[in-house]
């Protein structure tokens, strides 16, 4: 039976089951028992295995890794659901002047191998993800070192103080902390589709675009957790085909990015958790080569843009007007809306490309084709008509998801490419990718000078009240020069789950940490 075969029956049976209303729940209030028991393994239709450097997590920089690596490794501190850091691997932390911190390590943690985890594994971790080149190494730019007190007990150094370092090293998917004897002997393949870390889950079995099995790891720190024996999350890129497993009952829970789909099993018995409106549709801009590096026809393009519409009509009225920093971020500005160039203002595209000369001129978007991109592939079309009302020929570009990242991380994409952003560790975050030196996706060249300031500005910033008047810069900044483009806001995801799994809630940044709170009832 062919691939094509395989998906249209799924969508066949998902449109049944939607029509006649039916679904598999078949638990009821009186089969839950008063507490949660052990055992039994979960399994979660997922959309995409990790790609562009696995679950490596000093390598790797999509969403698509982080949240598997967040079952496996642990970050030195955490963050609550509000975004306040809480301890971690680390059980205290002090700072013993403007630019050093100590942390004082939880005692009798192993790795999933049964090695100790002591502060020589915290100094490497540190110091190998400032040097990776990854989202942490743009971020860690004052981090210099660290030094090992003794087993349980590490320094951290920096240049000048910091207002991201904290935020960086409380973060699930930037602050892991590897075994740095197996993280360093391990070769590049290893590293990217294996792990050792001391989080509640280990890998087991990973086949390619079907499923990562995940087993419970028995050294892990908190003897009542995970409940679980074990996770499978299998691949569906189909959104459809994994509603439709979720009904028939194969899968205990799913993800979804379509709100609209998620909301066909309302009244159906099953569980929906929404996150934080914190998937940004990033549009990357080459404003060092062609027509874009032109700032009049970037600002045109912008004008261009009815944002209204496309959050009602690309998102299917889900979507909501944001900055850089997504709205569903606590430190996101107020009043996107009003940023430069955020108003419709299709007369002022026009001006602005007859003051260029450049009516009539062709910019390229590349963007991700794959199924599980399927809810962005509306935004394309409508950004195509709205930019041909003043003159701007937008050619697209679908690639699969894969050759989409590996240009973008190459940095050689010429026009306009889309990536899709999610929850950061810190406001900082969520500019480093096109503003920070070190990036190879930084495409800004002289036009980006004065946001890379400001930005640095930020990072530097620890006064909130400060911090926020800089945010408001940079945001000013980067929306009048058009250095980076966001479309629209949605949620990162929708979480549909079976009475079967109980215990379990979505954290609002979509990485499924909570899993480990989960159980199944038998």
């Amino acid at each position: 039976m062919t691939k094509r075969h395989n998906r249209t029956v799924a969508l066949v049976l998902a449109g049944l089951l939607a029509l006649t209303g039916c679904s598999s729940v078949a638990v009821s209030a009186a089969d839950i028992p008063d507490g949660p028991i052990r055992g039994g393994i979960l399994q979660y239709g997922t959309d995409v295995q990790p790609v562009a450097g696995g679950i490596d997590p000093y390598s790797a920089q999509a969403f698509s890794g982080m949240n598997f690596w967040v079952q496996i490794y642990e970050p030195l501190l955490t963050r609550d659901d509000q975004g306040n850091i809480q301890p971690g691997l680390a059980t205290k932390w002090e700072q013993l002047d403007a630019t050093t911190y100590r942390f004082h390590l939880r005692k009798n943690v192993k790795f999933s191998n049964g090695e100790p985890f002591t502060a020589r594994d915290v100094k490497y971790s540190l110091e190998t993800m400032a040097a990776s080149g990854t989202l942490q190494a743009r971020l860690l730019n004052e981090f210099e070192s660290a030094t090992v007190i003794d087993d349980h007990t590490v320094d951290a150094h920096l240049s000048a103080p910091s207002g991201v370092f904290l935020g960086v090293v409380s973060d699930v998917g930037t602050g892991s902390i590897v075994n740095k004897d197996w993280y360093s002997s391990a070769s590049k393949d290893e590293r990217q589709r294996g792990a050792v870390g001391t989080g509640p889950f280990k890998l087991t079995g990973w086949q390619d675009n079907v499923v990562l099995e995940l087993r419970r790891n028995e050294h892990y720190w908190d003897p009542q957790l995970p409940y679980l024996d074990g996770i499978d999350f299998r691949i569906f890129a189909d959104e459809q085909s994994r509603l439709a497993a979720l009904r028939q009952g194969s899968m205990d829970a799913i993800w979804l990015g379509d709100e609209q789909l998620a909301e066909q099993v309302q009244g159906e018995g099953f569980e929906i958790g929404h996150n934080a409106a914190t998937r940004s549709l990033s549009l990357y801009i080459d404003s060092t080569s062609g027509p874009t590096e032109d700032t009049r026809i970037r600002q045109a393009i912008s004008k261009a843009m009815d944002r209204e519409k496309i959050a009602l009509l690309a998102s299917y009225g889900y979507g909501k007007i944001a900055g850089i920093v997504p709205v569903g971020d606590p430190a996101a500005i107020e009043h996107p809306e009003d940023l430069p160039n955020y108003t419709h203002d299709p007369e002022g595209a026009r001006a602005l490309l007859e003051d260029a000369n450049a009516v009539g001129t062709k910019v390229t978007i590349t963007y991700p084709s794959d199924a599980s991109f399927s809810r962005d592939i509306a935004l394309y079309e409508v950004m195509k008509e709205q930019l041909r009302a003043v003159g701007i020929e937008l050619v697209l570009n679908p690639l699969p998801w894969a050759d989409t990242l590996s240009t973008f991380v190459s940095g050689k994409f010429k026009g306009i490419i889309a990536i899709p952003g999610v929850a950061r560790s810190d406001a900082s975050a969520y500019f480093a990718g096109f503003l920070s030196p070190k990036a190879t996706t930084n495409t800004t060249g002289a036009h980006g000078k004065k946001a890379t300031a400001l930005w640095q500005k930020l990072n530097t910033t620890i006064d909130p009240a400060q911090r926020k008047e800089a945010l408001q810069q940079l945001e000013t900044e980067v929306a009048d020069q058009v250095l980076n483009l966001v479309p629209y806001v949605v949620t990162q995801r929708q979480e549909l789950w079976s009475p079967r799994l109980q215990g379990y809630a979505p954290d609002p940044y979509s990485f499924r940490i909570n899993l480990k709170k989960g159980w199944l009832v038998p």
